[in-house]
């Protein structure tokens, strides 16, 4: 399935990765010449919500083999979580994303409502009007929690020094997270995890619980992982990604042989929006070989078939 280099072996593969067309700071073109400068393989542009980057014809000049890909944000027993979604066929996921999630500006409008409604609620001090993003293009989060800084006492809501100083930390540990004093309710917001499973299906792909160690319940969510993928009909987990420790992906790879399910895995590459995730290797810590992709629809990775 994968293309062998001159040496006989395989190149690398990124199966997680972010473009303009969500959050990623690099627009399509300059996304495929990393790819080329790098040498990658196989890949999967695997925008939030948004399959745009594969109509935009700079993604002709692919030097890998392409995989169709997206990240379906949605919710989980109260928390916001991911699940990609690949081999599809193109203009049905765009019918299902159409139909079952917010554009980019309007989830972002909505969003920066209900952070507002819930941090009034806990006596957060803000000021709404100096909260200042673009929601077009940017997170709200980041921008409230640059203006939350402002007044110190505001630390005291915290649960961390880390989700303090870090957006994504105060992401995760607070605003998705239902224990935290910040948790904002985003239901309203995304599908749930089954119907961003049925999404995929649909569309002819496959799903895959997203980097599962990043959430904030994630040891109660890896002790019930097997019933996880049972109630909602996910084809397979993400055992390699760039927040993980080595021993979170053997954890992984090993529960995927132990249950017969399918393997991804990526960079979670976003530019300079997150320059410690280099594309391909992650934080460095990143091997995703050819056996990851050992058992996967054949179809799966015919971009011209898929469109």
């Amino acid at each position: 399935m994968c293309r062998q280099d001159a040496k006989g072996g395989y190149g690398r593969i990124d199966l997680h990765m972010h473009t303009v067309y969500s959050d990623g700071a690099d627009d399509v073109g300059t996304l495929m010449e990393h790819v080329r400068e790098l040498g990658l393989t196989v890949i999967s542009v695997t925008d939030h919500n948004s399959v745009g980057a594969y109509r935009d014809p700079a993604i002709r000049a692919c030097s890998a083999i392409l995989i169709l890909g997206v990240e379906i944000t949605c919710m989980y027993e109260g928390e916001v979580v991911e699940v990609l979604g690949y081999g599809f066929e193109l203009s049905a996921m765009e019918q299902e994303l159409r139909q079952h999630v917010l554009t980019f500006e309007e989830k972002q409008k909505r969003e920066f409502a209900l952070l507002c409604e819930a941090f009034t609620l806990a006596g957060v001090r803000y000021d709404a009007s100096r909260v200042h993003f673009d929601p077009k293009k940017e997170s709200c989060r980041k921008a409230f929690l640059a203006h939350l800084r402002e007044y110190p006492q505001n630390q005291t809501f915290f649960s961390s020094q880390e989700s303090w100083k870090s957006s994504r930390a105060f992401t995760r540990q607070e605003i998705y997270n239902p224990q935290s004093r910040l948790y904002v309710n985003e239901a309203p917001l995304y599908p749930d995890v089954k119907t961003a499973v049925e999404m995929i299906h649909r569309s002819g792909g496959i799903a895959f619980l997203a980097h599962l160690y990043i959430y904030a319940h994630a040891e109660q969510f890896r002790s019930r992982l097997r019933e996880i993928v049972r109630e909602n009909g996910l084809d397979g987990i993400e055992c390699a990604h760039s927040a993980f420790t080595e021993e979170q992906i053997a954890d992984l790879n090993q529960f995927c042989r132990d249950h017969d399910l399918l393997r991804s895995g990526g960079s979670d590459y976003h530019g300079s929006r997150k320059p410690d995730v280099k594309l391909g290797v992650g934080c460095g810590q990143l091997h995703i070989t050819e056996e990851y992709l050992a058992n996967w629809p054949e179809n799966a990775v015919d971009f011209d078939k898929k469109k």
